[in-house]
């Protein structure tokens, strides 16, 4: 009889143990790898763009991206239950203007006249990113992590300019700039041990807002 109650208190203690355990493990922790998959919105260079193009006779600006790509690994847990990560960052953003405007065509020489014709053009630009980046995980629960991060890199712009205006003219939109700086505050929420959703305030890729997936190792 009193092996049996040495055993049932045994069982007792361990069951509350483990339990203890699964309420206070952390969503973020040294050694931890989450990789997030997002989409940022909505994009104020693309925005700019609209505006700038908006005195032509017709302009259409549209695009995919950012698309965001992100790595964050736990470096350091402190015993207060903070934790820093640090990560990659990869983007893909591609903008296409289309818009049409008039030009005098001069013809008749030595008696010139004008023509007024109308042309067409395309503008395309590509953007990749790639930077590193930092996090500060300042609330962590089991299925709750909130941080702080910086990115910083660089954008790989390239741009192409087709037309059928015979003079050549092509506009005055420029690419994006050549420097990638991030600041935001992110919350992931995750549905099982490994996997959730994530999003994020600030500023990133020319978005203030980004939302996606997050995969947890």
């Amino acid at each position: 009889m009193k092996k049996q109650i040495v055993l049932a208190l045994a069982s007792f203690i361990f069951l509350l143990n483990t339990k203890v355990q699964a309420q206070d493990e952390s969503a973020f922790d040294k050694g931890t790898t989450v990789i997030t998959a997002g989409y940022g919105f909505p994009d104020l260079y693309r925005t700019s763009l609209r505006l700038a193009y908006n005195g032509y006779n017709s302009s259409k600006v549209r695009g995919i991206g950012p698309i965001i790509l992100k790595g964050d690994y736990g470096i350091v847990k402190f015993k207060w239950g903070h934790a820093v990560g640090a990560g990659i960052v990869i983007g893909y953003n591609a903008t296409r203007i289309k818009f049409t405007d008039t030009y005098y065509d001069y013809s008749g020489f030595p008696y010139y006249t004008s023509t007024l014709r109308s042309y067409s053009e395309t503008h395309s630009y590509q953007t990749i990113t790639v930077g590193a980046r930092g996090t500060y995980h300042f609330f962590t629960k089991e299925k709750f992590d909130c941080y702080a991060s910086i990115g910083l890199g660089f954008n790989i712009n390239t741009a192409s300019h087709t037309t059928d205006n015979p003079n050549g003219y092509t506009g005055y939109a420029s690419a994006r700039s050549g420097v990638y700086n991030a600041f935001t505050v992110g919350i992931r929420y995750y549905f099982t041990k490994n996997f959730g959703v994530y999003s994020e305030l600030g500023w990133d890729n020319s978005t203030p807002i980004q939302a996606g997936l997050a995969l947890k190792f």
